[in-house]
């Protein structure tokens, strides 16, 4: 991973290299932590179900715990007396208020609605924090890793659901609502019978392209149902699985899947138009290491470039994220060390 700050920085400050970053990614079954030097390195992780921690103080108070534990063993390791945490950054689903730093909508993590996340952190830390949304946190990581500076990313997240971080100018962006790339909530279906989205809207790409929509659209395809001796809910993996098989119903579902997601990033792209486009998630068939997801991905950008301005879908650049589970974390980091670096500037 590139370094966390800019060269100029870490020019400026001889120290930096025995300074450290905590990044949090708080999710509904797990919370991760990591301790990350300013070269970008992890020193130390850390993975802890969410449930035994419960509320955003408890998860601090741990990190911070850990964090701290982590250091006195760098310290041992490395002779470095003067080796201090500087900066912690928070990753969390859901739909993020970037004003005030709180969840205005959240799955899976009960008490956490409302609460000013930021003042919070930085109350239990005493140090420079930072809260993004959990999928910007993720594209920053896959930004940082790309050295693409001031350009935009974009990293769309296929699996139950449909999400999508966003990296607009180098910066994070979450919109003025906390509602910036809900890309699972752009309609792709206008129909009178377009299919009803679990927010209370029909047609949407979530309800199509989602695990559970994936399902149904090869049942349906399936001229008499599923048989007898099948699953009730053919998995996507397995679903991938068949059509390297060969199975026709599967591949013409995968076929289906990607043309779905690629008029969507379509619509992203003539939007937005970012440089890079990645996709992640559980539900990109095989992803990089299989020829099913190379091909699912290999649609979506024909269906990218069908779809858009020839300016536009000739010059994204449409590919598997890299960073899997650990992106979060990496990203929150990264942003906390932004947030260290602004509040360094502004009293020097």
């Amino acid at each position: 991973m590139p370094s966390l700050i800019t060269p100029k920085a870490a020019a400026a400050n001889e120290t930096m290299s025995h300074e450290y970053v905590l990044g949090i990614d708080v999710g509904g079954t797990d919370v991760k932590v990591g301790l990350f030097d300013y070269q970008g390195q992890i020193v130390a992780s850390d993975r802890t179900p969410t449930p035994s921690l419960g509320t955003p103080i408890a998860v601090f108070e741990h990190a911070l715990r850990f964090g701290n534990n982590a250091l006195g063993a760098e310290k041992t390791a490395t002779s470095k007396d003067h080796c201090q945490i500087t900066a912690v950054g928070l990753a969390v689903p859901g739909v993020l208020d970037q004003a005030t730093c709180q969840l205005k909508e959240v799955v899976n993590l009960p008490g956490w609605l409302n609460v000013p996340l930021l003042d919070q952190m930085q109350a239990q830390t005493g140090l420079p924090c930072a809260v993004l949304n959990d999928a910007n946190a993720a594209a920053l990581a896959e930004h940082a890793m790309r050295n693409l500076g001031h350009q935009s990313l974009a990293l769309v997240t296929l699996g139950t659901g449909i999400g999508c971080g966003l990296v607009l100018g180098g910066r994070p962006y979450g919109g003025d609502h906390g509602c910036a790339g809900e890309l699972g909530h752009i309609a792709i279906d206008f129909g009178d019978a377009s299919w009803p989205c679990t927010c209370g809207s029909r047609g949407h790409l979530e309800t199509y392209a989602g695990a559970a929509g994936v399902q149904r659209r090869l049942k349906d395809r399936i001229a008499d149902g599923v048989a007898a001796n099948e699953p009730a809910d053919i998995t996507p993996r397995e679903i991938a699985r068949r059509a390297e098989a060969g199975d026709p119903h599967c591949i013409a579902t995968i076929r289906e899947t990607a043309a779905y997601v690629g008029r969507a990033i379509g619509m992203l792209c003539q939007s937005v138009d970012p440089a890079v486009v990645l996709l992640g998630g559980a539900m990109t068939f095989g992803g990089p290491d299989r020829p099913t997801g190379r091909k699912f991905l290999d649609d979506v950008i024909a269906e990218v470039r069908a779809t858009t301005l020839v300016q536009v879908g000739t010059q994204v650049t449409i590919d598997f994220a890299s960073l899997k589970n650990n992106a979060g974390m990496i990203g929150a980091a990264k942003f906390a060390s932004l947030a260290a670096q602004i509040d360094h500037d502004a009293h020097h």
